[in-house]
């Protein structure tokens, strides 16, 4: 009976650990809006129910049965280590949302560049804007039920105990990365192109009328186009993302 107890609290152990590493960096459910101890909680009431439906295996222990032993500690840095591999897979291409919120700020001329690296303090109210509308987006069409599918996906393929191949599974973040810029600026690109188009007319009315302060008709030009083109295009463009993002969590490699 001991044994049968430990060894259930030691797959309950590596199934939490997986979980905790995921909703700690999964964009969903990280951040500042979400408590530390709500998603502390969900972890561990996620792994209770995920301990009921998994079969109790010893694999994961080499010498002895003990939490000390190498085989047990190895499995659980596997289990942390895919967990932020699935979290950080999420977190890569919502990137997108805040990278095409700073093209057009940077573009519209309502921001600027400042040294404040790519901290959320740093980052222009369009960035903040669309990933907010992204999350809520994604919160609407399901995408959270995407992500904890896709985590039940690597149970069944990697399961509880088993280190799997991470260097295969780290290969797939830079693709990542690439869809999520491309998400980005496929997004930013209707603004982009209209302000464009109202530089090149302002352009020309200096040519026809020099004695316009053109220089001074240029921020509110780009500011009302930015408003105007995104007012239009924004609903568009979040469904894009949505509909790529669906695409990376259900191809994550399994």
């Amino acid at each position: 009976m001991e044994t049968v107890l430990f060894l259930t609290a030691s797959q309950f152990a590596l199934i939490l650990a997986r979980l905790l590493a995921l909703l700690m960096i999964a964009p969903m459910f990280s951040g500042k809006i979400v408590p530390v101890r709500f998603r502390a909680v969900l972890a561990v009431l996620l792994a209770v129910l995920m301990t009921l439906h998994q079969k109790t295996t010893v694999s994961c222990f080499v010498n002895s049965m003990s939490w000390t032993d190498a085989g047990f500690l190895s499995a659980l840095l596997g289990e942390l280590f895919l967990g932020l591999l699935l979290g950080a897979t999420a977190l890569l291409f919502f990137g997108a949302l805040q990278t095409a919120g700073t093209i057009i700020a940077y573009v519209g001329g309502i921001s600027f560049p400042m040294d404040g690296g790519l901290s959320n303090d740093a980052a222009p109210i369009t960035a903040s804007f669309f990933y907010l509308l992204g999350t809520a987006v994604v919160f609407l069409c399901g995408g959270h039920l995407l992500l904890m599918d896709a985590v039940l996906k690597t149970f069944a393929a990697y399961p509880v105990g088993t280190v799997p191949s991470l260097v295969e599974l780290v290969k797939t973040l830079p693709d990542v990365f690439i869809l999520g810029f491309q998400v980005s600026v496929q997004m930013a690109l209707p603004v982009l192109a209209v302000i464009l188009l109202a530089q090149l007319g302002l352009a020309i009315l200096n040519r026809v009328m020099p004695q316009l302060d053109v220089f001074g008709l240029a921020f509110p030009v780009n500011v009302l186009v930015l408003l105007f083109v995104l007012s239009l295009t924004i609903g568009g463009a979040l469904m894009l993302f949505e509909t790529e993002y669906e695409k990376v969590i259900q191809n994550f490699p399994l």
